[in-house]
């Protein structure tokens, strides 16, 4: 009989140890523009039309803010390992630039040594008008709202009250 408990205990903990560590394996998420192999290198400087582009390629990720001549295809790789944060492993961007006929103009190709850190700035932007606190917000609409109408007062459209 005492040899059933380390028996149980150790397929307890053999168990556990399996679902542990199934949970521990590399997870790869792949993001963004997928194309279809062969068809970036069909793109041709000067022949193909933005229609031609995304019948080749599909609709860019990003349209430039300020310049509609230009169109992003962004695509990136992430890996993390069970509940680690999430790592870009590679990085693709392709940049297609139109000239003013519609015409492609550029291709460039930028990866992940071309990134670049962008630091946040933590401003706040002010706002007019007074913070409240919570005590303000609920005792402030104190004897703001009239009482009930008076009696024989109709809440309903105005009528002309007449005949014609």
């Amino acid at each position: 009989m005492r040899r059933t408990a380390p028996l149980a205990l150790a397929s307890v903990l053999a168990v556990s140890a399996v679902v542990t560590l199934g949970g521990c394996e590399n997870t790869v998420d792949m993001r963004g523009f997928a194309a279809t192999p062969g068809s970036v290198e069909k793109l041709e400087v000067g022949a193909q039309s933005r229609e031609d582009v995304v019948r080749l390629i599909g609709s860019p990720s990003a349209v430039a803010t300020f310049n509609p001549n230009v169109w992003y295809y962004i695509s990136e790789t992430q890996e993390y390992w069970a509940y680690t944060k999430p790592r870009i492993s590679s990085q693709k961007v392709i940049q297609v630039t139109f000239n003013e006929a519609g015409r492609i103009d550029a291709i460039k190709n930028y990866d992940l040594k071309d990134a670049q850190d962008i630091q946040m700035v933590s401003r706040i932007t002010p706002t007019s008008g007074k913070e409240l606190t919570v005590l303000e917000q609920v005792l402030g609409n104190v004897g703001r709202f009239s009482g009930p109408k008076g009696q024989g007062t109709n809440p309903g459209a105005p009528t002309s009250g007449g005949g014609i």
